[in-house]
């Protein structure tokens, strides 16, 4: 079950790779809050625990609920762009993408065999956080590079989940990123406002006589 919800988290990155609708990419950041929810519950189901639930329950609402829903109204409210703009052609960054995750793959699979841990989990987990990274360098919207860290953040996650039996403290520490990128939505939002009234009583005064 943890290799097939690795495969559907993979291919989300293939996704978010050909899209370039921003709205695409808050879809995708939603899909793969479920699927780590659904991956951070299946440990504790043979031994059921309601305190097991208190992080998959939080990582649902933050991750699912709270912050795609204000990325959308973020977008809705300052009237941003729904095409993603890029410094690097959609066909060289295809390639790019492609190539690394090849690599990732088969690098996990060649240190699996001196290392006990599940590879395609691991594997994606890493994929995850280089089209994370490939996402803040070469596209051009805030707002896309916030979603890049997010995708980034779910990495980090990931690996946290496929490399230990137990969650270690970096998957505790690791949901505190999203606490980080909601104020910095929060601070993209206020800046961008402040500067659009700023603006506006410029050419207010410019009118008046």
């Amino acid at each position: 079950m943890q290799n097939v919800l690795s495969i559907l988290f993979c291919l989300s990155l293939f996704y978010l790779v050909v899209t370039t609708s921003v709205k695409s990419y808050i879809s995708v950041l939603r899909m793969q809050g479920v699927l780590l929810v659904i991956l951070m519950i299946l440990p504790f189901i043979p031994d059921f625990s309601i305190f097991g639930l208190i992080l998959p329950l939080t990582m649902l609402v933050v991750k699912v609920i709270l912050i795609p829903r204000y990325m959308e109204k973020i977008m809705n409210d300052l009237n941003i762009k729904r095409e993603i703009e890029s410094t690097l052609q959609q066909f060289n960054f295809l390639l790019l993408s492609c190539f690394s995750m090849a690599v990732i793959f088969i690098v996990s699979n060649y240190l699996s065999k001196s290392t006990e841990f599940a590879v395609i989990p691991f594997a994606t987990a890493f994929s995850a956080v280089t089209i994370g990274i490939y996402i803040i360098m070469f596209r051009k919207k805030l707002i896309v590079h916030v979603i890049g860290f997010l995708v980034l953040e779910n990495g980090i996650f990931m690996f946290g989940l496929a490399v230990a039996s137990e969650f270690p403290i970096i998957i505790e520490l690791g949901s505190l990123l999203d606490v980080f990128a909601v104020v910095f939505l929060m601070g993209i939002a206020i800046n961008k406002i402040s500067s659009t009234i700023f603006t506006d009583d410029r050419l207010a005064q410019r009118r008046d006589p």
